[in-house]
């Protein structure tokens, strides 16, 4: 089965000139903790959506999960070469992948230098500066982008912002999806959170931004995550709205499709953050043996979402 991870990075989308991470060799495994004990996979999908489960259920304190994220991830974003990434997708089986930039830090032309013909790449905004967007923006969409990322929280610029919005207007032209990132966490620590504007990931913005732009279909990033409650309870109705299944467990996709329809969800791992197998075992277990679901899901819904088919 052809399987298109719909989420995913490459470089350190975190610092300047994080590009320079893509073309790193011999890089450390993603897999290990960042505390030097080794313990593989101890903050993956897997583990991640069992702590999401518990929180609903009263039993986990989400703002300990988040801080877990933090630590872990960290270490993930400084190990995500092109190396890594490939040595992932061939473990894994999953025979595309879109690749996210978060401009200043990653972009668009650092992502198609990373040359893999798996890989699809996405564009961005980079809002440090003044360009010529319209003409940028035309330029990545001939050389292949297939959607735009933003995320409010990493670049500071809020889903309401007059930009941003600027930006989706001028992309809308090409037909092709944009992905944000949704749900409040965080990135830096210290006096680094200065960094960061973690509310910008409010379900809220989201959903105000879905309905001004009902002809731009939105990829919802992670569903929410920790969130994926209130984008279950007030998304849906957007015909315009998907959301993607990184770090949710088999319970919360199961919910995602019965809420959005089985068209408007998407297989996503969050790579380096999420493990790409677990979050593959994350949707099967989901479909229970429903062959045609799981085709759906892992392939055919981002396909025709990327005008790939």
């Amino acid at each position: 089965m052809k399987i298109i991870d719909v989420h995913t990075h490459l470089g350190d989308i975190l610092y300047d000139c994080g590009g320079h991470v893509i073309h790193e060799k011999s890089l450390p495994d993603r897999n290990l903790f960042d505390t030097g004990f080794k313990l593989r996979n101890l903050f993956d999908a897997g583990f991640y959506a069992a702590l999401i489960h518990y929180r609903h259920r009263g039993k986990q304190p989400h703002n300990l999960i988040r801080e877990w994220g933090t630590y872990s991830n960290r270490q993930r974003n400084f190990v995500a070469s092109v190396e890594n990434m490939q040595k992932s997708l061939d473990a894994s089986g999953v025979t595309q992948t879109c690749c996210l930039p978060i401009p200043p830090y990653v972009t668009f032309e650092d992502i198609k230098e990373a040359n893999d013909e798996r890989i699809i790449p996405f564009t961005g905004i980079d809002f440090t500066r003044e360009y010529d967007l319209e003409k940028t923006l035309a330029h990545q969409v001939q050389r292949g982008a297939k959607g735009m990322k933003l995320h409010p929280i990493i670049q500071k610029v809020s889903l309401s912002d007059r930009r941003l919005r600027e930006g989706i207007e001028i992309f809308s032209v090409y037909n092709l999806p944009v992905l944000f990132h949704s749900g409040v966490t965080s990135y830096y620590h210290g006096k680094e959170k200065s960094k960061q504007e973690p509310k910008n990931g409010n379900i809220s913005q989201a959903e105000q931004l879905i309905a001004d732009f009902p002809n731009v279909r939105f990829i919802v990033g992670h569903a929410g995550g920790i969130e994926v409650r209130e984008v279950i309870e007030t998304l849906p109705k957007y015909d315009n709205a998907y959301v993607d299944t990184s770090f949710q467990s088999p319970e919360k996709i199961k919910e995602l499709v019965n809420a959005f329809g089985s068209e408007r969800v998407l297989f996503a791992s969050d790579w380096p953050y999420g493990d790409r197998k677990t979050s593959i075992k994350m949707i099967k277990l989901a479909c229970d043996r429903d062959e045609e679901l799981q085709e759906k899901l892992f392939h055919s819904n981002s396909a025709n979402l990327l005008g790939l088919q």
